[in-house]
């Protein structure tokens, strides 16, 4: 998941109350709407591209502005794991690093945040870090570049830093304290629409993402994760196959090697968002998107999300899925279901990463794409950009 590309500068356009009490005011939230049906309307004028009135998924139409030329995470100049203060402060200088009181235990947690100071209530991007990083993980300066040409509310946090074995990270009660703290952070410290929560994940970030939309199903409008890891158990199994360092880190925090029955395996499968989702289905509204061809997360993962999520007669079988991850292809059958016909997908058009498959199942929705672990930065931001809750 690293690589030793030199880190070149993005090109840009122009251009606390404590956990209990925030909490019961986010949990005041009312259910998500999805009754439009619209196209958004994304612009990139800094860049000098025309606007694209088209769009990929989902309902509502909104405005925004991509300032970065990037398109996934894989392209982005730096390694996935490179985190550097100075170069969030050299490429955007309007985001400054916060300290958060936990409410889990006597700590402060660190944050990166930025709020306009504008009036008027506003989007709030609340963005997790993937597995083997922190809260200054670069590839998600595009993100950030995003939310201030926007004018959203950006957090960034850092909820115990890389998933390195120790127990109090992966997916871990004090992890999901630590996000709903920099939730409640954001909300006290910036003009927030309620009704435009989003949160985003990317790999080990999506796991958590969906962990706490699992654990706070009222707050969110939208959660859009990426190469998301839905079993612990599994995942375990398979790079340890693979002689990979997760799954080191798994059998650490989890209290050793998960076999079936074991008290690691029981550990394993609480932190696992495949305990949580199921009690959630059809409350969260969340987009689910995988790379065919990732051998860092298998696509059943996703798949699995979906299941989890998705009305009995929308599940996709068993056997389909273990079709998909030897094969890294769909099964005639799974591909006679996808929906996708007909409509266009342009942001994933244009980053080389055309759709291979799209289910939708109340408001949970599915994408594979034709790619490997890695996150569209466009079509996840818009994706967002047009949930509201009422």
């Amino acid at each position: 998941m690293t690589s030793s590309r030199r880190f070149v500068p993005p090109r840009l356009g122009r251009g606390c109350v404590r956990l209990v009490a925030s909490l019961a005011i986010l949990l005041g939230l009312c259910a998500c709407n999805g009754s439009e049906e619209a196209l958004i309307l994304a612009e990139d004028q800094a860049a000098g591209r025309p606007a694209d009135a088209s769009a990929e998924l989902g309902d509502g139409t909104v405005k925004v502005r991509h300032p970065s030329d990037y398109l996934r995470v894989t392209r982005y100049p730096t390694d996935l794991t490179h985190a550097d203060l100075a170069t969030w402060n050299e490429q955007v200088p309007a985001v400054r690093q916060v300290e958060i009181a936990s409410s889990a235990d006597a700590t402060t947690q660190p944050a990166l945040f930025y709020d306009s100071g504008s009036d008027h209530a506003k989007p709030l991007l609340l963005v997790l870090h993937s597995w083997s990083t922190n809260y200054l993980q670069s590839v998600d300066i595009p993100l950030a570049q995003f939310a201030i040409a926007n004018d959203w509310v950006f957090m960034h946090p850092d909820f115990r830093g890389p998933n390195d074995g120790r127990p109090q990270t992966t997916a871990s009660d004090t992890v999901m304290t630590d996000i709903a703290d920099a939730l409640a952070y954001a909300r006290d410290n910036a003009r927030v629409d309620p009704s435009r929560l989003y949160l985003l994940g990317y790999s080990g970030g999506a796991m958590n993402a969906l962990r706490t939309a699992a654990r706070y199903p009222q707050v969110f409008a939208g959660v859009s994760v990426w190469v998301p890891i839905h079993d612990l158990t599994r995942w375990y199994d398979y790079t340890a196959r693979r002689g990979e360092k997760y799954a080191s880190e798994i059998s650490q925090v989890c209290g050793g090697a998960p076999t079936e029955g074991s008290a690691a395996h029981a550990e394993c499968l609480s932190r696992s968002p495949r305990a949580h989702l199921p009690a959630v289905a059809g409350e969260l509204r969340v987009f689910i998107a995988h790379g065919m061809g990732d051998r860092v997360v298998p696509p059943g993962q996703s798949l699995r999300v979906f299941n989890d999520l998705a009305l009995e007669d929308d599940r996709i079988p068993e056997h389909h899925i273990e079709y998909v991850n030897d094969r890294r292809e769909l099964p005639p059958a799974l591909r006679e279901r996808s929906l996708h016909g007909g409509r266009e997908f342009p942001r994933f058009a244009e980053a080389g990463a055309d759709v291979l498959l799209y289910l939708r199942s109340g408001p949970a929705e599915l994408v594979l794409f034709k790619g490997g672990h890695d996150m569209l930065y466009r079509p996840a931001l818009e994706w967002l950009a047009r949930q509201r809750r009422e």
